[in-house]
């Protein structure tokens, strides 16, 4: 098995059949050791138990124990993904990788400091009429050149 899995998985048992009987319950233990083996895809998961997703699913979030197990599983193979985007921000080698990931870390978890797209908007209520005024906070007024207009040809 993979480095990580818990060291108490039980073995899964072979399974003399290409579809698991709805009359067949499933085991608790192993489901677990499926959803750790399939890193926490249910489908995947599925797939190891011969059951639908819909079937695992459905008893994954009946459970507290394997809905737990599952969500540290995910918590897991994201810890491996940020490992990759530390190595993809200090490859020396490859400014593009590099160039790409900030932009990448910068736009999701950067968003606090000012960067990505969808930030915070601006709403203006000018339902009453009169003059709208765009300054910033030191008091200055926001005062835009004079547009060049701008001709879309064929």
């Amino acid at each position: 098995m993979p480095a990580n899995l818990p060291r108490d998985l039980i073995p899964l048992p072979t399974m003399p059949f290409d579809y698991r009987p709805d009359s067949l319950p499933l085991d608790i233990e192993e489901c677990r050791t499926a959803i750790w083996r399939a890193r926490g895809n249910i489908t995947v998961a599925a797939d190891i138990l011969k059951v639908t997703s819909n079937r695992l699913r459905g008893f994954v979030s009946r459970s507290p124990y394997l809905s737990a197990e599952l969500n540290e599983a995910k918590e897991q193979l994201k810890d491996l993904a940020e490992d990759t985007v530390y190595d993809a921000l200090t490859d020396a080698d490859d400014k593009g990788r590099r160039d790409a990931m900030a932009r990448f870390v910068l736009q999701g978890i950067g968003k606090d400091r000012g960067w990505g797209s969808g930030g915070s908007k601006i709403q203006i209520d000018n339902s009453k009429g009169g003059t709208v005024i765009v300054g910033w906070a030191d008091g200055t007024i926001f005062q835009p050149e004079a547009q060049e207009k701008v001709i879309d040809h064929d």
